[in-house]
C-alpha cells in the first residue's frame, strides 16, 4: 500500500525552472491534462489561470523555502476550469544563490475539496513520475521489503531484474550489491550491518561513495511516517567534478592575483579601480599612495603620464586616447614602448557588469627574441649572412626593379664554392672549418663592400662552403673583376689556432637578363658556370654559356640511363692483364667495368663513373663489379690474381669490408688472390675509420694497392700510415719517360722506396718497348698497358693464359 506521505511522488508531472522562473523541464502528463503545447520557456507554472495574473502564479516562488499544496486553476481548451496542486523547492548553486526551482504537480477535483485521487490513479501517476526522474528511488515498508522502485536505480547499480521485484527484502539487495563491489571496502555482512544500523536511527541521512565504475553516488535515506523507508540515489559525479573544478579555479585565481608576473587592474562600472596588484605598480614605477582602489581610470592615466608611461603625450591627450578605446567596449591588445625602451603589452577586456580589466605584461625580452627568430629564419647562424630564403627574396626584388645592361642597371649573380674545404674539415676538424668559414666571410664581405660602394649587393651563404652574391648594377666586366678580387682574397693563407690553412675559390657567374629573368633561372645558370669552373682546374671563374645547359642536360640523361642500366644489368666486365717482369708471365688481371648502352653503344667509364660517384650509384655498381670479378677469377688458375678498383664513396657506408667478405665467400675465392685498388681520396674522407677497414681486409689476406701514386697531396704520408702491398705508378710518369729525365728519376725513386718497404710496383699505361725497357731498368715489378694487352672480355682470359704458358711476353693483343 502506498503511504499517504508519498504525495510528492504520486504526481501527474514534474517540473523545473531557471533563476528567471521560466520552465526548463517538464516530465509526465502535462500536455494531456492541460491541453497545452510544449511549455518550455513559459513562466511558471505554465497554466492559463482564471482570474490570476502571472505575478500571482509566481508569488509562491518569491521566497527561498520549499512549498507544497499550492492549488492553482487552469482553463482547459475544452472550456472547463481544472485545478492543480503544486509543490516545490529551490535549487541552489554552491555559493548559496537560487539557480531555479523544481517540484511536482497533481490534478485535484476542485480547489475547495482537495479530494485525493483514487489509489489506482495515484499509483499510475507515481510510476510515470518515478520513471522520468534522474535519480534512483526505492521505497521499503516497515519490514524493509521493496514496495516501489524505478528504472534509474537498476541503471546505477547494474542489479539483476529479479532483485528489483516488489517484495524483495532490503537485506538481500544490500548483500548482493556489496558482493558486486558497490560498497568499497565492505563485504556483504559489513555492508548490511552498516545500512541497517543507519535505517534503525530513523533520521534523515546522506552519504557519498564511489562505485566500481567510477560513479560518485550520493545516497539519501529518509524515514517515512508509517515506519517505511525511502532511499534516493543520485549520480553526483558531474556535480562533484564541477565543484572540484570550481574550487581549483578559485585557488588558481587567488594564487594568480598574488603571485602573477603580470600587472592587473580591475575597474567597476564607474571606471574606478577595485583591484590593483603590486606587479602593476612596480611595472610602471608607481606607488600605492597615488594608485589605489577608489581612484578613477582618468586619474590613473594622469599618474602614469606623469611617470613617463606615455612618451610624447600630455595627460589630457593620453586619457583621450584611452577613453576612446574604452568606449568601444571591445577587447583589444596593444604594445606600448616606455621611455626606458621597455615594451609593455596591454590587454583590455570589458566585464559583464559594465567595468573592465586591464592586464600589463613586460614583453621586452619576447620582442627581442621574436626579432632574433625572424633574423635567424632569414640569416645563416654561423656567418650572419643572409640565407637562401633571403637571397631569393632580395634577388626577386632586384629583378622586379627592372632595367638591363643597356640602361646601366644590369644584375649579376655569382655562385661561390671553396676549393679544398672538405680536406680542412676532415684533417683539422669542424671547429677549425667553422672558424675558416667566418674568416672567408669577412674577406668576401670586405671585397664586396669595396667593389659595390653604396650600390645594393647581397652576399649570402647557401650552406656548407657555398656562397652566392647578387651585384647590382653590374656589367660583365665588373662582375669578372670582382670575381678575380674575391678569388685572390680567399686564396691568401689563414692562421687558425696555430695551423696554417689554405683554401681556394671557384666562381660561376650569370648575368641578367641575358642568362635568366627569375631567381631560379639565374642561380641555376650561375651554378652551371661554377660547375665548369671547378671542372677546369678550380681557383678560377667562368661565365655562363648556353652550351653549359646542354652539357647539364646530357649529364642528367646519362644519370637517368645509368639508373636503368643498374636495374637491367647492362654492364659487363673487361679484364686487362698486368705482367710480372721477373718471369714475363701474367700475374693477374684488373677488372674494368663496361657499359653496353642499347642506344649509345659502349659508354666510356670516364663518362659515367664520376656521375655514379656523385649520385651514390657507384655503391651498388661497385658491389656488382666486385662480386662478378671474384666469380670470374675463381675459374682461373690458382696463381692468377684479380684486381678491383674501389671508390671513396664505397667506404662511406662503413661496411665495404662485409661486402668484400661476402663476395669472396659466395665465389669461393682465396682472399690472397684478390687485390683492391684505392686512391688517396679514400684516405682523405675519414682517415681513422678507413684505415681500420683496410687493416681488417688485409688481415683476411686481401692485397691492398695504392692507385695513381704520386698525383695526390700526401701519397708518401699515407705509405707510412698503412702497409700497402702494391704501388701503382701513374701513367702520367710512364708517358714522360722518353721525354723528361726527371720522370725516370721519380719512377726509380718510387720503385726503390717500394722495395725497401716490401711493396711491389705496377706501372700503368705502358705502350712502347722503350717505356718497358726504362721500367725494367728502374726496377719496376709489374707493368700494365696496351703494349701487353688491351682489356679483353671475360671469355678471352682463358685463351690468353694458355698463350702465356706457351710463349713469353710482352705481346700486343
Amino acid at each position: 500500500m502506498l503511504p499517504e506521505d508519498l504525495d510528492i511522488i504520486a504526481a501527474d508531472w514534474s517540473w523545473q525552472t531557471d533563476a528567471a522562473l521560466r520552465l526548463t523541464a517538464v516530465r509526465g502528463r502535462y500536455a494531456a491534462l492541460t491541453g497545452l503545447p510544449d511549455p518550455l520557456g513559459r513562466p511558471w507554472p505554465g497554466l492559463d489561470g482564471d482570474g490570476l495574473d502571472g505575478s500571482g502564479h509566481s508569488a509562491v516562488l518569491s521566497g527561498r523555502r520549499p512549498f507544497r499544496d499550492v492549488v492553482l486553476p487552469h482553463r482547459h481548451s475544452d472550456g472547463r476550469i481544472r485545478w492543480f496542486r503544486f509543490g516545490g523547492a529551490p535549487v541552489t548553486d554552491p555559493d548559496g544563490s537560487v539557480a531555479g526551482w523544481r517540484g511536482i504537480c497533481a490534478e485535484v477535483p476542485s480547489a475547495e475539496a482537495g479530494t485525493v485521487p483514487c489509489l489506482e490513479d495515484r499509483v499510475r501517476r507515481c510510476e510515470t513520475v518515478l520513471e522520468g526522474l534522474p535519480v534512483g528511488i526505492s521505497v521499503f515498508d516497515p519490514d524493509l521489503r521493496l514496495i516501489l522502485v524505478n528504472g534509474r536505480l537498476r541503471d546505477l547499480f547494474g542489479l539483476p531484474e529479479e532483485l528489483l521485484r516488489l517484495g524483495t527484502p532490503l537485506e538481500r539487495m544490500i548483500r548482493t550489491s556489496a558482493a558486486a563491489g558497490n560498497y568499497p571496502g565492505l563485504g556483504p555482512d559489513e555492508a548490511w550491518a552498516f545500512v541497517s544500523e543507519r535505517i534503525a536511527q530513523r533520521v534523515r541521512l546522506q552519504r557519498e561513495r564511489h562505485l566500481p565504475n567510477g560513479v560518485l553516488l550520493k545516497t539519501t535515506i529518509t524515514p517515512l511516517p508509517d515506519g517505511g523507508t525511502m532511499v534516493i540515489h543520485e549520480d553526483a559525479t558531474d556535480r562533484a567534478r564541477a565543484d572540484r573544478r570550481l574550487a581549483e579555479q578559485n585557488r588558481w585565481l587567488d594564487h594568480a592575483l598574488t603571485h602573477m608576473s603580470h600587472g592587473l587592474v580591475l575597474f567597476d562600472a564607474d571606471h574606478r579601480i577595485t583591484v590593483v596588484n603590486r606587479q602593476f605598480l612596480d611595472l610602471y614605477g608607481l606607488s600605492p599612495e597615488t594608485v589605489h582602489p577608489g581612484i578613477s581610470a582618468e586619474e590613473l592615466i594622469h599618474r602614469r603620464t606623469e611617470a613617463g608611461n606615455f612618451p610624447g603625450l600630455r595627460p589630457e591627450e593620453a586619457w583621450e586616447q584611452v577613453r576612446e578605446r574604452l568606449a568601444t567596449r571591445t577587447r583589444y591588445r596593444l604594445d606600448q614602448t616606455l621611455l626606458d625602451g621597455r615594451v609593455i603589452a596591454v590587454t583590455y577586456a570589458p566585464t559583464p557588469e559594465g567595468g573592465f580589466v586591464t592586464v600589463h605584461e613586460d614583453v621586452t625580452a619576447a620582442k627581442r627574441a621574436e626579432a632574433q627568430i625572424v633574423h635567424m629564419a632569414r640569416h645563416d647562424a654561423l656567418t650572419g649572412l643572409p640565407n637562401r630564403a633571403l637571397l631569393h627574396e632580395g634577388l626577386a626584388e632586384a629583378l622586379a626593379a627592372g632595367g638591363g645592361v643597356a640602361e646601366g642597371r644590369g644584375l649579376a649573380v655569382l655562385c661561390l664554392d671553396l676549393d679544398r674545404f672538405k680536406t680542412v674539415n676532415d684533417t683539422l676538424g669542424h671547429a677549425v672549418g667553422d672558424k675558416l668559414l667566418r674568416l672567408v666571410t669577412a674577406r668576401l664581405a670586405a671585397e664586396v663592400r669595396d667593389e659595390a660602394g653604396d650600390g645594393p649587393a647581397i652576399l649570402a651563404r647557401l650552406g656548407g662552403d657555398e656562397f652566392a652574391l647578387v651585384l647590382r648594377p653590374a656589367s660583365r666586366f665588373r662582375a669578372g673583376r670582382l670575381a678575380g678580387r674575391l678569388i685572390a682574397a680567399v686564396e691568401r693563407d689563414y692562421d687558425i689556432d696555430g695551423a696554417r690553412v689554405s683554401v681556394g675559390l671557384s666562381i660561376g657567374i650569370a648575368l641578367a637578363p641575358a642568362d635568366g629573368q627569375d631567381p631560379e633561372g639565374l642561380l641555376r645558370a650561375a651554378d652551371m658556370a661554377l660547375y665548369r669552373a671547378k671542372g677546369e682546374g678550380r681557383g678560377t671563374h667562368r661565365f655562363f654559356e648556353p652550351a653549359m645547359d646542354v652539357e647539364v642536360q646530357a649529364r642528367r640523361s646519362v644519370e637517368l640511363d645509368l639508373r636503368t642500366a643498374l636495374a637491367e644489368r647492362q654492364f659487363a666486365l673487361a679484364f686487362q692483364p698486368f705482367l710480372d717482369l721477373s718471369d714475363n708471365r701474367i700475374a693477374g688481371f684488373e677488372a674494368l667495368v663496361r657499359w653496353h648502352h642499347p642506344v649509345r653503344g659502349v659508354v666510356s667509364p670516364a663518362a659515367f663513373v664520376p656521375i655514379a660517384e656523385e649520385t651514390g650509384m657507384i655503391v651498388p655498381l661497385g658491389e656488382w663489379v666486385l662480386r662478378q670479378a671474384c666469380r670470374e677469377a675463381a675459374r682461373w688458375p690458382t696463381g692468377i690474381r684479380v684486381s678491383v678498383n674501389l671508390s671513396p664513396v664505397q667506404f662511406r657506408s662503413g661496411d665495404i669490408d662485409a661486402t668484400v667478405i661476402a663476395a669472396l665467400r659466395d665465389a669461393g675465392l682465396d682472399p690472397h688472390r684478390l687485390e683492391l685498388e684505392i686512391t688517396e681520396g679514400v684516405l682523405l674522407q675519414d682517415n681513422a675509420s678507413t684505415l681500420a677497414i683496410l687493416h681488417r681486409l688485409k688481415g683476411l689476406g686481401v692485397r691492398i694497392a695504392m692507385d695513381d701514386f704520386g698525383t695526390g697531396y700526401s701519397s708518401l704520408g699515407y705509405l707510412r700510415a698503412f702497409p700497402f702491398d702494391k704501388i701503382k705508378i701513374d701513367r702520367a710518369f710512364v708517358a714522360d719517360l722518353s721525354l723528361r729525365p726527371d720522370a725516370l728519376a721519380i719512377v726509380r725513386a718510387v720503385t726503390t722506396l717500394a722495395d725497401s718497404m716490401g711493396m711491389t710496383t705496377t706501372a700503368e699505361g705502358v705502350e712502347t718497348e722503350e717505356q718497358l725497357a726504362h721500367l725494367r731498368g728502374a726496377g719496376c715489378t709489374e707493368v700494365q698497358g696496351y703494349l701487353i694487352s688491351r682489356p679483353v672480355p671475360a671469355e678471352a682470359v682463358a685463351p690468353m693464359l694458355g698463350s702465356d704458358v706457351a710463349c713469353g711476353w710482352p705481346r700486343r693483343a
